[in-house]
């Protein structure tokens, strides 16, 4: 036991004491917080520039004039600069095909070549066929293109009630008919926006991918240092083989939740400002759920030694680097799976897809950590042998048995695997040690 823990504390030590050790605990949560936030603000970014645009109406009822007023309201950060101008209306006869084609085919040149960004097109009748209403661009920008569409709909809709028999104003009907925001209440009577749920489970889910692939490759790549350094022939001749293995296992085990303990007592300390820094609410009931907490860091350990024991069993079984990296695929598509399903399986986190791929083994972790984020806020009551508490507990009970029996095969594998140099083993000769 005490050579265990002197190989223990000698890989804590060696990642600790490591200058990209200290690094890592604030460049890590810095780009992983740059990769969930990022998008959403330059989503939401405006143009600094106006937009240039042109009309082609063919309507015959000037649509493209009224379009053009409505873009008035649309203003860049400085709020007097107009977001869009409309260079040119080009009110057309509704039967002069001739016409349409030639400035048509100018207008696609003139956006081709970046003059204009967008040319709004107005066939004959866009109000009763909608296939005569077209936008021409190369830009996919939404906001601009949902702003468009909301007001041609709008102008439109008043053109189609016009000339209908409804006897209201056009104003009271568009009032009537207006568009509902449907707000969801969960059977707590709580309200979780769906986005802050999301984006909290591909955090949680984020730090085990990162960890559990990080530093179990650095167990890998451990073993594969000092079999070719021959140094593992002195260890081995000081300590058993499995002694080594759990030392490395455990000793980098610490080391990472080291860091993970620090993220936390920092995020701690920046949650103690939420006031300030305009948290949502729905956060705390997120990071605060008993089942949350405690399926993280169960999951988090379980998944860690159950890769980690694999990548000790790769690293004993070939010779370099770039072996390695054919059974490293595999495992890093497991692990990246939830992100690949993850729309999928927040929409139905009880389907029977989910609940399948978060009892195998090499998915569960990350799999039913993401489950578990969605559904844990929602209960009304916590029962250990039913619902999505019974089914984490099943899960991890199943990481755990498959830990074991990794850790049994890998420790017979790895006494002859970490003294082989020159070739990576066949499947023949793995097998014969296993059964050695």
């Amino acid at each position: 036991m005490r050579k265990f823990w002197t190989v223990l504390k000698r890989e804590y030590a060696q990642v600790v004491k490591k200058k990209s050790f200290i690094v890592g605990i604030f460049l890590t949560p810095l780009l992983m917080g740059a990769f969930v936030v990022l998008p959403a603000l330059l989503a939401r970014m405006k143009s600094s520039d106006t937009e240039m645009l042109a009309v082609i109406d063919q309507s015959g009822y000037e649509i493209g004039k009224e379009f053009a007023k409505s873009l008035e309201t649309y203003k860049l950060d400085d709020d007097s600069t107009a977001y869009y101008s409309v260079s040119e209306i080009f009110e057309l006869a509704v039967d002069d095909s001739a016409a349409f084609a030639s400035v048509s085919d100018s207008m696609r040149k003139m956006v081709s070549e970046k003059d204009l960004k967008y040319v709004l097109v107005l066939r004959p009748d866009p109000h009763l066929i909608d296939s005569n209403l077209y936008l021409i661009t190369n830009s996919d920008n939404f906001r601009s293109i949902n702003r468009f569409e909301y007001q041609v709909s709008h102008i439109l809709s008043s053109m189609r009630l016009e000339q209908s028999d409804v006897n209201l104003s056009v104003d009271s009907v568009l009032d009537l008919t207006r568009n509902m925001s449907l707000a969801t209440q969960d059977a707590k009577g709580e309200s979780i926006p769906f986005m802050i749920k999301y984006f909290s489970a591909m955090v949680f889910v984020g730090i085990m991918f990162g960890m559990i692939l990080g530093y179990g490759q650095l167990v890998m790549r451990s073993v594969i240092e000092e079999k070719n350094s021959r140094i593992m022939e002195v260890l081995i001749s000081s300590v058993s083989p499995f002694q080594l293995m759990c030392g490395k296992i455990f000793g980098l085990g610490a080391a990472t939740f080291t860091q993970i303990l620090i993220w936390f007592l920092i995020g701690g300390l920046l949650f103690s400002f939420r006031g300030i820094l305009g948290i949502d609410p729905g956060i705390e009931r997120i990071l605060f759920d008993p089942l949350i907490v405690t399926a993280f860091v169960l999951f988090m350990v379980s998944g860690y030694l159950l890769f980690s024991t694999v990548f000790a069993l790769i690293g004993s079984i070939v010779s370099s680097d770039k072996e390695s990296q054919s059974f490293v695929a595999p495992i890093t598509i497991s692990m990246i799976l939830p992100f690949m399903l993850g729309i999928s399986v927040v929409q139905e986190p009880n389907s029977m897809m989910a609940t399948v791929i978060s009892l195998f083994p090499f998915t569960a972790p990350t799999m039913m950590m993401m489950r578990v984020v969605f559904v844990a806020p929602t209960l009304t009551e916590y029962s250990l042998f039913s619902g999505i508490v019974g089914e984490a507990l099943l899960s991890f009970l199943i990481v755990v048995l498959s830990v074991l029996g990794m850790i049994w095969v890998t420790s017979k594998i790895f006494r002859i695997g970490i003294l082989m140099h020159g070739k990576r083993a066949t499947l023949k000769e793995i097998v014969r040690w296993i059964k050695y």
